[in-house]
């Protein structure tokens, strides 16, 4: 399992401190009717979601929102404009690594990287799938996010390049997660001290390999958190609709583009490409973070809800009127920083039970 040191980056934006007083924190009051300020309706499952305690978006958060109502948007969605929202994607959410995180590429048997703290927890490790709708990102637009969680958790983090839409549609991404697993396995990595994560599409992905895993008789993760995860192709949550004018990231039309680029000839409804369909008992421990004002905001609350009836142990966090898969902006923005320390913690507390 060990690997030898690869490349070191330096990020020079510092890390936001999410410790301390929530009061404290810029853009914090407890006080509120954060359920009011959520915007959340009637129709969410009383008792469901815990409301960050952030309940006015940071002046980072604004710009940030700004910036991709500009720039990804207002794009045109077609094969032909796909290097381009490739390019701009990349753009937005590519980073450095920390001090004293080092990447390794690994090209064989599976693409990807590895992110290594200084110090790691011994035997512990992270599987990561990146966003990006199964048609753009990479590792290397994704390591704010794994930069980070290598750094607070101590442990190795392998990011995996899986092969993308529409060159490689379904199953493609999901054999390359499957190939990932089982190469962890066989390298000697115990599934019990493997945490799994992924952001958007590859929030859904890590959701469809879990459930892959239980229809192979494979092991599971000790844990798994999602991030604003897309896990229903058939874009039938009511947030579609409702937060058509509040999602900074991407319109119904771009979502359901991407959609159809994935699954291919096959039906989005499919268990193992929209795993919300699917069944959910039997999984570990699941953490889950959305934002009210986007587009997959109900992925995740029908996610809760229908595991938790599964007998799922998960928490849903809902954070207010921030942009889809926020920690991508980690180091930029200071509840991308709150949020990955929040799913740090909650991972660590997993482990020592």
């Amino acid at each position: 399992m060990a690997a030898a040191a690869g490349e070191s980056s330096v990020m020079t934006d510092p890390m936001y401190d999410s410790g301390g007083d929530p009061a404290s924190r810029p853009g914090t009051d407890l006080q509120s009717d954060v359920t009011s300020a959520a915007g959340i309706s009637a129709r969410m499952p009383p008792g469901s979601a815990e409301f960050a305690p952030w309940t006015t978006p940071s002046l980072q958060a604004r710009l940030i929102a700004r910036g991709l109502r500009r720039l990804i948007k207002p794009r045109r969605v077609g094969r032909a404009d796909l290097p381009l929202i490739r390019v701009l994607m990349a753009a937005m959410t590519r980073s450095r690594p920390l001090p004293g995180v080092t990447v390794e590429r690994v090209k064989a048997p599976v693409h990807g990287e590895w992110l290594r703290p200084r110090q790691p927890r011994r035997g512990r490790a992270l599987l990561y799938l990146h966003g990006g709708g199964y048609m753009a990102g990479s590792p290397r637009t994704h390591r704010a996010i794994t930069a980070r969680l290598a750094h607070r958790l101590g442990a190795a983090v392998f990011a995996l390049d899986y092969r993308l839409a529409p060159e490689h549609p379904y199953p493609a991404a999901l054999e390359d997660a499957l190939t990932a697993w089982r190469w962890l396995l066989d390298d000697g990595w115990r599934p019990d001290r493997i945490w799994l994560a992924g952001d958007s599409a590859g929030g859904g992905l890590a959701l469809a390999l879990m459930l892959a895993c239980k229809q192979q008789n494979l092991p599971l993760p000790a844990a798994a958190a999602l991030f604003s995860p897309w896990t229903d192709l058939t874009c039938s949550g009511a947030a579609i609709t409702e937060n058509a004018g509040r999602c900074a990231w991407f319109t119904a039309q771009q979502l359901d583009f991407a959609a159809r680029l994935y699954a291919d000839r096959h039906t989005p409804g499919d268990p193992l490409i929209s795993p919300l369909l699917g069944d959910l008992s039997g999984l570990p421990p699941l953490l889950l973070h959305v934002s009210d004002s986007e587009l997959l905001r109900d992925d995740s609350l029908r996610l809760e809800a229908k595991a938790r009836a599964a007998g799922t142990s998960v928490r849903l966090r809902l954070w207010h009127g921030l942009p889809h898969a926020w920690p991508n902006f980690a180091g930029l923005m200071p509840e991308g920083d709150a949020c990955l320390e929040d799913t740090a913690s909650a991972l660590l507390a997993l482990s020592a039970n």
